[in-house]
Protein backbone atom coordinates (compact mmCIF):
# COMPACT_ATOMS: atom_id res chain seq x y z
CA UNK A 1 0.00 0.00 0.00
CA UNK A 2 1.47 3.75 -0.95
CA UNK A 3 1.58 5.81 2.11
CA UNK A 4 0.00 9.51 1.90
CA UNK A 5 3.93 11.12 1.54
CA UNK A 6 4.63 9.18 -1.37
CA UNK A 7 2.11 9.63 -3.27
CA UNK A 8 2.01 13.25 -2.49
CA UNK A 9 5.81 12.70 -3.41
CA UNK A 10 4.87 11.39 -6.56
CA UNK A 11 1.94 13.82 -7.46
CA UNK A 12 5.03 16.76 -6.55
CA UNK A 13 7.43 15.35 -8.68
CA UNK A 14 4.89 14.93 -11.77
CA UNK A 15 3.72 18.22 -11.60
CA UNK A 16 7.51 19.72 -11.69
CA UNK A 17 8.19 17.54 -14.70
CA UNK A 18 4.59 19.35 -16.00
CA UNK A 19 5.68 22.40 -15.70
CA UNK A 20 9.44 22.00 -16.93
CA UNK A 21 8.27 19.69 -20.14
CA UNK A 22 4.37 20.02 -21.02
CA UNK A 23 3.73 23.45 -19.87
CA UNK A 24 2.35 25.35 -17.24
CA UNK A 25 -1.51 24.62 -18.01
CA UNK A 26 -0.59 20.64 -18.26
CA UNK A 27 1.43 20.96 -15.11
CA UNK A 28 -1.82 22.78 -13.50
CA UNK A 29 -4.35 19.69 -14.57
CA UNK A 30 -1.57 17.37 -12.56
CA UNK A 31 -1.66 19.76 -9.44
CA UNK A 32 -4.84 20.05 -9.09
CA UNK A 33 -6.50 22.04 -6.10
CA UNK A 34 -4.83 20.17 -3.58
CA UNK A 35 -1.09 19.88 -3.61
CA UNK A 36 1.08 21.50 -1.02
CA UNK A 37 3.53 21.45 1.14
CA UNK A 38 3.73 18.37 4.25
CA UNK A 39 2.82 21.89 5.88
CA UNK A 40 0.09 22.66 4.28
CA UNK A 41 1.53 25.67 2.19
CA UNK A 42 -0.77 25.67 -1.13
CA UNK A 43 1.32 24.36 -4.23
CA UNK A 44 -1.49 24.06 -6.65
CA UNK A 45 0.22 26.37 -9.07
CA UNK A 46 2.54 24.64 -11.60
CA UNK A 47 6.08 26.45 -11.01
CA UNK A 48 5.38 26.16 -7.37
CA UNK A 49 4.53 22.44 -7.74
CA UNK A 50 7.79 22.51 -9.50
CA UNK A 51 9.56 24.53 -6.87
CA UNK A 52 8.29 22.27 -4.30
CA UNK A 53 8.95 18.73 -6.09
CA UNK A 54 12.72 20.39 -6.59
CA UNK A 55 13.32 21.39 -3.20
CA UNK A 56 12.18 18.63 -1.80
CA UNK A 57 14.21 16.11 -4.18
CA UNK A 58 17.03 18.05 -3.58
CA UNK A 59 17.72 20.35 -0.90
CA UNK A 60 18.64 17.27 1.40
CA UNK A 61 20.84 19.36 4.63
CA UNK A 62 20.24 19.18 7.86
CA UNK A 63 20.35 22.44 8.72
CA UNK A 64 19.92 24.55 4.90
CA UNK A 65 17.47 21.82 3.82
CA UNK A 66 14.10 21.96 2.08
CA UNK A 67 12.20 21.66 5.82
CA UNK A 68 14.31 25.01 7.04
CA UNK A 69 12.89 26.47 3.50
CA UNK A 70 9.38 25.54 4.58
CA UNK A 71 9.79 27.04 8.20
CA UNK A 72 11.25 30.34 6.88
CA UNK A 73 7.85 31.04 4.53
CA UNK A 74 5.89 30.43 7.54
CA UNK A 75 7.43 32.01 9.78
CA UNK A 76 7.98 35.15 7.02
CA UNK A 77 4.37 35.22 6.23
CA UNK A 78 3.92 34.94 9.99
CA UNK A 79 6.30 38.44 10.71
CA UNK A 80 4.63 39.65 7.34
CA UNK A 81 1.33 39.64 8.89
CA UNK A 82 1.99 40.64 12.91
CA UNK A 83 4.25 43.53 11.44
CA UNK A 84 1.69 44.58 8.41
CA UNK A 85 4.10 44.20 5.67
CA UNK A 86 2.39 44.26 2.62
CA UNK A 87 4.09 41.06 0.82
CA UNK A 88 3.34 39.05 -2.11
CA UNK A 89 3.06 35.33 -0.73
CA UNK A 90 4.31 34.26 -4.40
CA UNK A 91 7.62 36.18 -3.76
CA UNK A 92 7.98 34.70 -0.41
CA UNK A 93 7.26 31.22 -1.56
CA UNK A 94 9.75 31.66 -4.50
CA UNK A 95 12.82 33.09 -1.98
CA UNK A 96 11.80 30.61 0.63
CA UNK A 97 12.43 27.67 -1.07
CA UNK A 98 15.25 28.88 -3.42
CA UNK A 99 17.34 31.29 -1.06
CA UNK A 100 19.97 28.41 0.33
CA UNK A 101 19.95 26.47 -2.93
CA UNK A 102 23.61 27.78 -3.85
CA UNK A 103 25.09 26.51 -0.34
CA UNK A 104 23.57 23.00 -1.05
CA UNK A 105 26.02 20.40 -2.74
CA UNK A 106 26.49 19.73 -5.29
CA UNK A 107 24.97 23.51 -6.64
CA UNK A 108 27.41 25.56 -4.32
CA UNK A 109 30.13 27.57 -6.76
CA UNK A 110 33.42 27.99 -4.68
CA UNK A 111 34.14 31.23 -4.25
CA UNK A 112 30.49 32.47 -4.43
CA UNK A 113 28.54 33.85 -2.39
CA UNK A 114 25.54 31.27 -1.28
CA UNK A 115 22.91 33.84 -1.88
CA UNK A 116 23.96 35.62 -5.41
CA UNK A 117 24.96 31.43 -6.51
CA UNK A 118 21.18 30.79 -5.62
CA UNK A 119 19.89 33.50 -7.61
CA UNK A 120 22.06 32.26 -10.18
CA UNK A 121 20.34 28.82 -10.37
CA UNK A 122 16.64 30.03 -9.34
CA UNK A 123 16.37 32.52 -12.49
CA UNK A 124 16.54 30.00 -15.21
CA UNK A 125 14.35 27.41 -13.26
CA UNK A 126 11.65 29.67 -12.48
CA UNK A 127 11.52 31.20 -15.98
CA UNK A 128 11.08 27.49 -17.20
CA UNK A 129 8.52 26.94 -14.71
CA UNK A 130 6.43 29.96 -15.72
CA UNK A 131 6.86 31.91 -12.39
CA UNK A 132 5.56 35.46 -13.23
CA UNK A 133 9.16 36.73 -14.20
CA UNK A 134 7.88 40.43 -13.53
CA UNK A 135 8.16 38.90 -9.75
CA UNK A 136 11.71 37.83 -9.84
CA UNK A 137 13.46 41.03 -9.06
CA UNK A 138 11.53 40.76 -5.67
CA UNK A 139 12.72 37.60 -5.10
CA UNK A 140 16.29 38.31 -5.91
CA UNK A 141 16.29 40.66 -3.61
CA UNK A 142 14.84 38.60 -0.39
CA UNK A 143 17.31 35.91 -1.53
CA UNK A 144 20.05 37.89 -1.34
CA UNK A 145 19.35 39.49 1.72
CA UNK A 146 17.59 36.69 3.86
CA UNK A 147 21.39 36.11 5.77
CA UNK A 148 21.19 37.77 9.82
CA UNK A 149 24.50 39.92 8.14
CA UNK A 150 22.43 41.58 5.12
CA UNK A 151 20.55 44.59 4.73
CA UNK A 152 17.31 43.53 3.40
CA UNK A 153 15.51 45.60 0.41
CA UNK A 154 11.74 45.45 0.22
CA UNK A 155 8.83 44.07 2.24
CA UNK A 156 9.68 40.29 1.17
CA UNK A 157 13.09 40.67 1.70
CA UNK A 158 12.49 42.00 5.51
CA UNK A 159 10.06 39.41 6.01
CA UNK A 160 12.12 36.93 4.97
CA UNK A 161 15.48 38.00 6.11
CA UNK A 162 13.76 38.18 9.75
CA UNK A 163 12.47 34.50 9.27
CA UNK A 164 15.84 33.56 8.34
CA UNK A 165 17.23 34.96 11.40
CA UNK A 166 14.30 33.83 13.33
CA UNK A 167 15.13 29.99 12.35
CA UNK A 168 19.04 30.53 13.99
CA UNK A 169 17.30 31.20 17.16
CA UNK A 170 15.38 28.82 19.67
CA UNK A 171 15.54 25.21 20.25
CA UNK A 172 15.51 24.88 16.09
CA UNK A 173 18.53 26.99 16.26
CA UNK A 174 20.64 24.79 18.33
CA UNK A 175 18.96 21.51 16.50
CA UNK A 176 20.45 22.79 13.57
CA UNK A 177 23.73 23.94 14.64
CA UNK A 178 24.26 20.29 16.36
CA UNK A 179 23.01 18.83 13.25
CA UNK A 180 25.35 20.21 10.72
CA UNK A 181 28.53 19.69 13.24
CA UNK A 182 29.80 16.95 10.35
CA UNK A 183 32.74 14.66 10.63
CA UNK A 184 34.18 17.36 13.45
CA UNK A 185 35.41 15.45 16.41
CA UNK A 186 33.28 17.55 19.22
CA UNK A 187 30.42 19.94 18.91
CA UNK A 188 32.59 23.19 20.31
CA UNK A 189 31.55 25.00 17.29
CA UNK A 190 28.45 24.43 17.65
CA UNK A 191 27.90 25.46 21.22
CA UNK A 192 29.56 28.55 20.64
CA UNK A 193 27.25 29.38 17.45
CA UNK A 194 24.71 28.87 19.47
CA UNK A 195 25.48 31.19 22.42
CA UNK A 196 26.88 33.50 20.12
CA UNK A 197 23.35 33.69 18.18
CA UNK A 198 21.47 33.90 20.97
CA UNK A 199 23.59 37.01 21.97
CA UNK A 200 23.70 38.67 18.88
CA UNK A 201 21.05 37.63 16.48
CA UNK A 202 18.14 39.82 18.11
CA UNK A 203 20.09 43.05 17.04
CA UNK A 204 19.75 41.93 13.27
CA UNK A 205 15.73 41.73 13.35
CA UNK A 206 14.68 44.27 11.39
CA UNK A 207 10.78 43.82 12.84
CA UNK A 208 9.12 44.55 16.05
CA UNK A 209 6.67 41.95 15.48
CA UNK A 210 10.34 39.61 14.97
CA UNK A 211 11.77 41.16 17.75
CA UNK A 212 9.02 39.95 20.07
CA UNK A 213 8.90 36.28 18.35
CA UNK A 214 12.85 35.59 19.53
CA UNK A 215 12.50 36.58 22.93
CA UNK A 216 11.27 32.94 23.86
CA UNK A 217 13.21 31.29 21.02
CA UNK A 218 16.34 33.35 23.13
CA UNK A 219 15.50 32.39 26.36
CA UNK A 220 14.90 28.11 25.01
CA UNK A 221 18.90 28.43 24.27
CA UNK A 222 20.06 30.41 27.16
CA UNK A 223 18.28 27.52 28.99
CA UNK A 224 20.04 24.88 26.79
CA UNK A 225 23.71 26.33 27.53
CA UNK A 226 22.48 26.51 31.07
CA UNK A 227 21.65 23.15 31.60
CA UNK A 228 24.35 21.69 29.61
CA UNK A 229 27.19 23.35 31.67
CA UNK A 230 24.89 22.13 35.14
CA UNK A 231 25.05 18.41 34.09
CA UNK A 232 28.76 18.50 32.51
CA UNK A 233 31.10 17.10 35.49
CA UNK A 234 33.26 19.60 37.10
CA UNK A 235 36.53 19.69 34.96
CA UNK A 236 35.06 17.76 31.95
CA UNK A 237 33.65 19.00 28.66
CA UNK A 238 30.44 18.78 26.88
Amino acid sequence: MVSRGLRRRILLMACAWAALLGGPAFAQQAAGPSASSPAGIPAAAPWRAAVLAHAMEHFQHPGWGWRHSERDYLLAMAVAEAEGLAVDPDVIFAAAFLHDWGGIEPFAAPGVDHAERSVELAEPFLREAGFPMDKFPAVRAAILGHMYDREPEGPEAVALHDADLLDFLGATGAARMLAVTGERPDYDQALGRIERFAAELPDQLKTSAAREMAAPRVAAMTAFLEALRREVPAGAKP
